[in-house]
C-alpha cells in the first residue's frame, strides 16, 4: 500500500504477535460497556441516545466513573501493543498512542485509565493504559464525488441537527463504490468519527496517520482513502 499526501486514513488493529494473548476485563467490569454512560447525555444525537452500539463509539465524551477501569493480561512474554484491545468501536491503548494524540489535538479526546494486571488479585498494576474516546463527530464526507448510496434526505435536518439519513455502501453497485473525504469539512482537525459513514470507526488526517507510522506504534493498521 501506498502512502501519502491527499489521504484520509481509518484507523484499524492488527495482530504484532501470531497467537494473540489472552486478556479480559475483570470482576463485575465485565459488564461495563451496557453500564457506561455519556458525560453529558443530554448533548447527544439522537443516534447515540439510542445506544444501538457502545457508547464509547458515537463520538461523544463519555462519564469516566462509569468505564471499566481494570483489565487482565497476563502474559509477561508478550507485552501489550500499543493498540492492546478493540475492536474500533472499543480501544485500549498504550500512554505512547495518547502522547500522540496529545501532540496534534491537546485536551480533545478522553483516555480513560486502565489499571492492567498480570492476575486478578493484584494490587498494583504492571502498567497503565487507556480506553481512548474519540471526540470529534463531523460531516466530512464530498456528497458530489462520494458514489457511496444515501439512505434518507440529505438535506433535511432532524431535530437533534444532524441530517437525516446515512451513507450505505451497495456491493451490488458497479463500478464499486467509494467515500471521498472533504479536507474543507475536516478542517484542522486530525481524529474524528464521521456522524454518516461508519461511525464506529475513527478516521485521521494524513498527518497523524505518518505520524503514527514514524513512531512505530505497534497494533495499529491504516486503511486509506481519498481526499479532495
Amino acid at each position: 500500500m501506498g502512502w501519502g499526501k491527499g489521504m484520509v486514513y481509518s484507523l484499524g488493529a492488527k495482530g504484532v504477535y501470531e497467537f494473540t494473548p489472552r486478556s479480559a476485563i475483570l470482576g463485575n467490569e465485565q459488564r461495563g460497556w451496557d453500564q457506561l454512560q455519556y458525560l453529558e447525555p443530554e448533548k447527544v444525537d439522537r443516534h447515540a441516545a439510542a445506544r444501538r452500539r457502545f457508547v464509547i463509539g458515537y463520538g461523544y465524551a463519555v462519564d469516566p466513573d462509569t468505564a471499566p477501569h481494570k483489565v487482565l493480561w497476563p502474559d509477561k512474554r508478550k507485552p501489550p501493543p500499543d493498540y492492546a484491545l478493540g475492536n474500533n468501536e472499543i480501544m485500549l491503548v498504550s500512554p505512547r498512542f495518547r502522547d500522540l494524540v496529545e501532540r496534534f489535538e491537546p485536551d480533545v479526546h478522553q483516555f480513560l485509565p486502565v489499571r492492567m494486571l498480570r492476575h486478578e488479585n493484584d494490587t498494583e498494576p504492571f502498567d497503565t493504559f487507556y480506553w481512548f474516546v474519540c471526540c470529534n463527530l463531523l460531516d466530512t464526507l464530498d456528497p458530489d464525488l462520494t458514489t457511496l448510496t444515501w439512505e434518507g434526505s440529505y438535506e433535511e435536518r432532524m431535530e437533534c441537527g444532524l441530517r437525516r439519513g446515512f451513507w450505505h455502501f451497495d456491493q451490488t453497485v458497479k463500478p464499486e463504490q467509494k467515500p471521498v473525504f472533504s479536507l474543507k469539512a475536516i478542517g484542522d482537525h486530525h481524529l474524528w468519527r464521521d456522524a454518516y459513514h461508519v461511525r464506529n470507526f475513527v478516521h485521521c488526517s494524513d498527518a497523524f496517520g505518518e505520524a503514527l507510522l514514524a513512531a512505530e506504534l505497534t497494533g495499529f493498521e491504516l486503511w486509506q482513502y481519498e481526499q479532495v
